[in-house]
């Protein structure tokens, strides 16, 4: 089986639409997604649509929470507050509903993954993945081979060895595909859809062959102006449009 685990798509209609395309094209029969469906971008209900239509299965992300009141907004910078304000205003009841019926943590036994937004450890704290220690606090409670996150915007693997040593990949693109098999356990960060921070612009997602044990980080561009002028448009900070250009 080929399955698109997509990391946090922020309301970008466009670059969703590219990503799920790609997916299609490469013939998964399974999509994963890691949360923050909504927050910073201009199309949050539309994002909730696409994927729910698609029986996406779906863990819930830190700008998720906040729309529905799970989590306070004085957790976010101003930039953020803001878009998250303009969102609970946008998305219908049942948008928020669908999103409180989310869990914080999606363990799939069946595929032998587990999905969180942020980390296993205190899932609902949406603490970040991005050192050794990080790592290590989530992997402890890893109960399968495989734990994709996303938070960071950032691609990177981070394994545990059989002989409980760390090593820690921070793109794995050029990896080609990824062999997991072998390995004890192995925490993967999906980065981003719609908002990437590794100074690539591109939409990020991975594909994982479960037959095969194999993963692969794929890059897809999409029309960036387009998802640009709806944020002006709407009213958003600027800087939120303009970050997407650097991927940052």
């Amino acid at each position: 089986m080929l399955v698109a685990i997509l990391g946090d798509v922020h309301a970008n209609q466009e670059a969703l639409d590219q990503v799920l395309a790609a997916a299609s094209d490469h013939g998964v029969s399974r999509i994963l997604q890691m949360g923050d469906i909504v927050g910073y971008g201009p199309d949050p209900g539309y994002c909730i649509d696409r994927l729910r239509d698609l029986d996406a299965t779906i863990c819930l992300g830190n700008h998720d929470a906040a729309v529905i009141d799970k989590l306070e907004l004085e957790h976010f910078n101003p930039f953020a507050r803001q878009a998250l304000v303009w969102t609970k205003q946008q998305l219908s009841q049942d948008h928020k509903d669908y999103l409180a019926s989310l869990p914080y943590v999606q363990r799939l036994e069946d595929l032998d993954v587990t999905l969180v937004h942020g980390s296993l450890f205190q899932p609902e704290n949406f603490d970040y993945v991005r050192s050794l220690s990080s790592a290590r606090l989530c992997i402890e409670l890893q109960r399968t081979r495989l734990c994709f996150v996303g938070h960071t915007h950032q691609p990177c693997l981070f394994i545990l060895k059989n002989n409980r040593s760390f090593e820690y990949i921070p793109s794995f693109e050029q990896e080609g595909e990824f062999e997991v098999g072998g390995r004890q356990q192995v925490l993967v960060n999906v980065g981003s859809v719609g908002q990437p921070r590794d100074e690539d612009p591109r939409a990020a997602f991975v594909l994982y062959d479960t037959d095969a044990g194999r993963l692969s980080l794929h890059r897809v561009s999409y029309n960036l102006e387009a998802v640009q002028v709806r944020i002006r448009r709407a009213g958003l900070p600027s800087v939120l449009a303009d970050r997407l250009s650097f991927g940052l």
